[in-house]
């Protein structure tokens, strides 16, 4: 019967439903409740139910024994890296400390290189050549633009005022026309009126005729005087205005194609004004000398990780490739001893594991036994059970 066989090499796909884990991590080990075997189909139950823990202890057994040995390996190489003498230890220390640095060198690019996209890099790649003229270019239009807002604005202002200067002498010219037409009208009728008195009542109104027309000439000189000043100040302020529009609207298609070139370049270079394309470009000069770093880091540090490689090699370190993420703890006593520490307690905790699969196989191939044993008009037909297992395997 192999189920009652020390086999190490057994491995079936029956997961141990005997081992838990607690909520801190550490194993927790249950031990199987005992069944009852008193008539014929609860002693077959029973030898079955041993059965499958067995296998499935001899499935988990298998695999803890090989990350054991995994383990042991790992702690065997750090005792020879700790054992090694004085000359062999500074030269591993040694080539350790160039692998870290270099690998820090190659992860602070890494960092830097997130300040500045990949798309970006490769546009400020293409505009390397032209960089300063696109700098130039887009800082005087900017400027430009500012300067000819302020512009448009003055200018508006002025051409809202004149706007309304130029009502304020229509409304005086309204005013005179006005004024213009009593006077004509009061004259008429004035000019009658003594007209009557002089025929009708024979009385002398001469004088006041003369008076009368004496008047109406200075109303009427001081009226063609203020109409003729209206009329020139008008007319100066309708060229002042249509000066302004003219020169408004020159400005105003000059900002438009100045505004625009500007909006294209910012959409072509992906920013919204010079300040950050001029921060992208110092980013990316940085960064091109980062990438120079990077590259020779990257190259150094695939020699110096190869030679790590090859030290330990010589060595008889069996892993030698984990070390090169591992570096650190070659030249720190107190990162190889928490790694140690860890792995020690890895060790422990698989020992604890095989030696509780190993306690399952035991008891489990006791309960058949003495089963079998105290049965022996239907051993047969019990031992029937193990060989059917015993197919599986």
């Amino acid at each position: 019967m192999r189920l009652f066989r020390r086999n190490k090499t057994e491995e079936t796909d029956y997961l141990d439903e005997l081992e838990v884990t607690s909520e801190d991590n550490e194993a927790v080990y249950i031990k199987p409740e005992p069944m009852q075997a008193e008539t014929l189909e609860q002693k077959k139950q029973t030898i079955e139910n041993c059965c499958d823990r067995i296998m499935g202890a001899n499935s988990r057994i298998a695999e803890l024994k090989v990350e054991y040995q995994t383990v042991n390996s790992y702690l065997t190489d750090i005792q020879i890296i700790e054992e090694l003498p004085d000359t062999q230890e500074e030269r591993l220390k040694n080539i350790a400390k160039k692998v870290v640095v270099l690998d820090k060198d190659r992860r602070d690019f890494g960092r830097s290189m997130a300040k500045l996209s990949e798309k970006q890099f490769s546009h400020m790649k293409e505009c390397e050549d032209d960089i300063k003229d696109i700098l130039k270019q887009m800082s005087e239009d900017e400027s430009y633009c500012q300067t000819v807002k302020t512009d448009m604005k003055y200018l508006e202002g002025e051409k809202a005022g004149l706007k309304m200067e130029i009502q304020e002498y229509k409304n005086r010219l309204y005013l005179i026309n006005g004024a213009s037409k009593i006077g004509i009208i009061a004259f008429a009728v004035l000019f009658l009126l003594f007209l009557i008195v002089n025929y009708a009542f024979n009385k002398d109104t001469s004088l006041l005729i003369y008076l009368l027309i004496g008047i109406t000439a200075i109303f009427a000189a001081g009226i063609f005087y203020l109409h003729n000043q209206t009329i020139n100040e008008l007319r100066l302020s309708e060229i002042k205005y249509n000066r302004a529009i003219g020169l408004l609207n020159k400005i105003k298609l000059k900002y438009v194609n100045i505004a625009g070139r500007l909006t294209y370049s910012y959409e072509k270079h992906g920013v919204k004004s010079a300040y950050q394309l001029n921060k992208i470009w110092g980013a990316y000069l940085t960064l091109k000398k980062e990438h120079e770093v990077y590259n020779k880091a990257s190259s150094r540090l695939a020699d110096v990780e190869d030679e790590l490689v090859q030290l330990l090699k010589n060595m008889n370190v069996k892993d030698q490739n984990v070390w090169i993420s591992q570096a650190y703890a070659i030249i720190n006593p107190s990162d190889m001893n928490e790694i140690k520490n860890h792995l020690m307690n890895r060790r422990n905790s698989l020992k604890k594991s095989l030696d509780y699969n190993t306690e399952v196989i035991g008891n489990a191939r006791e309960e058949v036994k003495n089963i079998i044993m105290n049965d022996k008009e239907n051993s047969t037909e019990l031992m029937g059970i193990l060989d059917a297992y015993e197919e599986k395997l």
